[in-house]
């Protein structure tokens, strides 16, 4: 049977001020109304873009992220459940997967940076904006009954740590 499964993001649809959530809610709707089977899944920010986000809010030698809340998850659980959704049956729906944590944004910048020895401070604004597009603790965070992946924050940090070690 074909079918079609699509990553997206947790929150594309609450974030239509920006050029980029828009273009991934016409892929999601393109693909829904395409005829062919589908399951969307829209996946929280990966741990691995923590890197890009705090360099996107850099001035200087600090790090300005607004009071937003996350609950990100790691590359590799999203892969895995992404393998298991392309051999099921499709849904015809949109299934969403967080980490097991949700905390400030800025706390998870905090630790990633700490891990690292990264000199930069973290500024919390008052600004509540993901990359210009308005935001508020429930815009990046799933909705009811997500898959919640098996990876806690701490042990992909000392994870990374170690592989970097090597």
């Amino acid at each position: 049977m074909r079918h079609v499964v699509a990553l997206s993001v947790v929150g594309t649809d609450r974030l239509q001020a920006s050029g980029y959530f828009r273009a991934k809610l016409a892929q999601e709707q393109l693909i829904a109304g395409g005829g062919v089977p589908y399951t969307i899944v829209r996946a929280t920010q990966f741990f691995e873009f923590l890197s890009t986000i705090a360099d996107g809010y850099t001035r200087g030698d600090a790090v300005y992220l607004p009071a937003i809340a996350l609950q990100p998850v790691a590359a590799a659980d999203v892969s895995v459940l992404l393998a298991e959704i392309a051999t099921a049956a499709p849904t015809a729906d949109i299934i969403e997967v967080a980490g097991p944590e949700r905390a400030p944004l800025a706390e998870f910048t905090a630790s990633w940076l700490g891990t690292r020895d990264d000199p930069r401070r973290i500024s919390v604004t008052a600004e509540r904006d993901y990359f210009g597009a308005p935001a508020d603790d429930r815009t990046l965070v799933p909705g009811e009954n997500p898959r919640i992946a098996p990876t806690r924050f701490d042990e992909w940090l000392a994870a990374q740590s170690q592989e970097s070690a090597a």
